[in-house]
């Protein structure tokens, strides 16, 4: 490839999370040039259809944004849940050609972006990821990989905005019941939601199973338990210690307990506040040695320094 063309070109980043798509474009030099946003691209949620025509949406607006054409796209790199399998990675390496054909494309887990975008797009240390699901995400010195979480709402994912909203509306329903004791989760989620009893909560539940509707609930148990309704304390401890616990598990596995490590804390639940604080406090113990970062960046952007990078090795 001609350097000429390398100066002209830019690159792009995508993270494909499980509520939104984003897109950054960045040129040769970093400079962000153009971002697109969409709904979700995780092919698991919202099926490949629309997992698809999400992701083009995103990259044609930021494309829009940058003043370019596709041809001017020389690498991108995707950040994507549900693509840790060939077959998988097939099929979304498949959708990118099909819209940007010949493009150099990196492809990986949305959680090593998330860890690219705490270390400046180095791909060492662990993330640890709380936003609609969860996952903890090591990669060792050696550059051996290891993951906890992931697993989709139904089988897993403790210490998600989705565990933590279910917990929440379940704590609602024991109260209701006197199964549990009373709460102030429950008069605060059902103002949100504009519901009048406990009881009309079988409705808004069922008619309509999203794993992010669920998840966009979690905030207001953190306001509750901040607020000091003991019922909400407990949900947000438990969140900590299953993310604390995954955590420990990938250490282990990886024989990290006596590195010094970036662990970076991301995803919307962990931005500074209760449970980044408590998550915190457990890790203290666990990785003693580990350098604690909230990132600067969008994981997009992570992802778009990634695919830099591998421009400027071929340069």
């Amino acid at each position: 490839m001609a350097t000429e063309m390398i100066e002209q070109g830019i690159v792009l980043g995508v993270d494909g999370g499980g509520t939104n798509t984003r897109c950054v474009a960045i040129d040769l030099q970093g400079n962000v040039v153009g971002e697109g946003r969409a709904a979700s691209s995780n092919r698991n949620s919202v099926g490949d259809d629309h997992a698809r025509a999400n992701l083009y949406q995103a990259i044609a607006e930021a494309l829009q944004q940058a003043g370019c054409q596709p041809q001017a796209v020389i690498a991108i790199c995707l950040g994507m849940a549900g693509v840790d399998r060939a077959p998988e990675q097939a099929l979304v390496t498949s959708w990118v050609e099909q819209r940007l054909p010949g493009v150099r494309l990196l492809l990986h887990n949305d959680a090593l972006i998330a860890l690219a975008a705490g270390t400046a797009g180095r791909l060492y240390g662990i993330v640890v990821i709380s936003g609609t699901g969860m996952i903890v995400y090591a990669v060792n010195g050696a550059g051996k990989q290891q993951r906890a979480g992931g697993w989709g709402a139904l089988l897993g994912d403790r210490g998600s905005g989705y565990a933590i909203a279910i917990a929440a509306l379940v704590a609602i329903a024991n109260a209701t019941d006197n199964l549990g004791p009373p709460t102030a989760l429950q008069p605060l989620l059902l103002a949100h939601l504009h519901l009048a009893t406990p009881q009309a909560l079988i409705g808004w539940v069922y008619n309509d199973i999203t794993w992010s509707r669920f998840a966009a609930l979690a905030p207001l148990v953190v306001q509750c338990a901040v607020e000091g309704d003991t019922v909400a304390q407990q949900i947000i401890e438990q969140a900590a210690i299953d993310l604390a616990t995954a955590v420990t598990a990938v250490v282990q596995s990886l024989g990290m307990a006596s590195e010094a490590f970036p662990l970076v804390l991301a995803g919307g639940n962990l931005r500074p506040g209760l449970l980044s604080d408590r998550l915190c406090a457990h890790l203290a113990s666990v990785v003693p040695q580990a350098s604690l970062i909230q990132p600067q960046i969008e994981p997009a952007l992570g992802a778009a320094l990634l695919a830099l990078q591998q421009v400027r090795s071929s340069i």
